[in-house]
């Protein structure tokens, strides 16, 4: 059976409401590896071997995370920046051409959260969330990965989700990440 490697990054889970419901439908899911990093992690010293390895055993990765200033929350940019390093997830050869490694045709998707409307990604002079998330996408990219295609999910911050929207969401995540 293959595995999904979901990396949560959130700074503030006591006061999530949809990622906490994502991390709760899916963190026991036989085919998923759930990692919480900043309750693995809260000093940010990263386990890299034991990362690898993990990311070694599947066959896709998650980034679950809600979006931080257009950006990735510090503690998966943390992980990133170790876990991603030269000789594991690629080397330059002796061309000095960029050659993926350990990642290479392993699926990646993102699950990202955002405070804002949709509307707020929208129109002249505004970025998308995929071109804010742009980063992210290259780097699994130039590591070999296929990206599949992201599921955002907009307007977080703006009074209470419905525990009917909460469902559909979740519905959204478990069909996608479950089958």
């Amino acid at each position: 059976m293959s595995k999904t490697l979901v990396i949560l990054a959130h700074d503030d889970m006591d006061n999530s409401v949809l990622n906490s419901r994502f991390k709760k439908e899916l963190e026991n899911e036989e085919n998923i590896i759930y990692k919480d990093l900043n309750s693995i992690y809260p000093t940010y010293e990263i386990d890299v071997q034991k990362e690898q390895d993990e990311l070694a055993s599947v066959s896709k990765v998650v980034f679950q995370f809600p979006m931080y200033w257009y950006s990735l929350p510090s503690a998966l940019k943390n992980w990133i920046d170790k876990v991603f390093s030269y000789g594991f997830s690629y080397i330059v050869d002796e061309k000095g051409e960029f050659v993926p490694l350990a990642l290479k045709d392993k699926e990646f998707q993102v699950i990202a959260t955002m405070g804002a409307r949709e509307e707020s990604f929208i129109g002249d002079g505004r970025l998308s969330v995929k071109e804010c998330l742009n980063s992210c996408f290259y780097t699994t990219k130039m590591l070999g990965m296929k990206e599949l295609e992201p599921i955002f999910f907009y307007g977080a911050a703006y009074g209470k989700i419905s525990e009917e929207t909460l469902d559909e969401y979740s519905n959204i995540i478990k069909k996608e990440l479950i089958g």
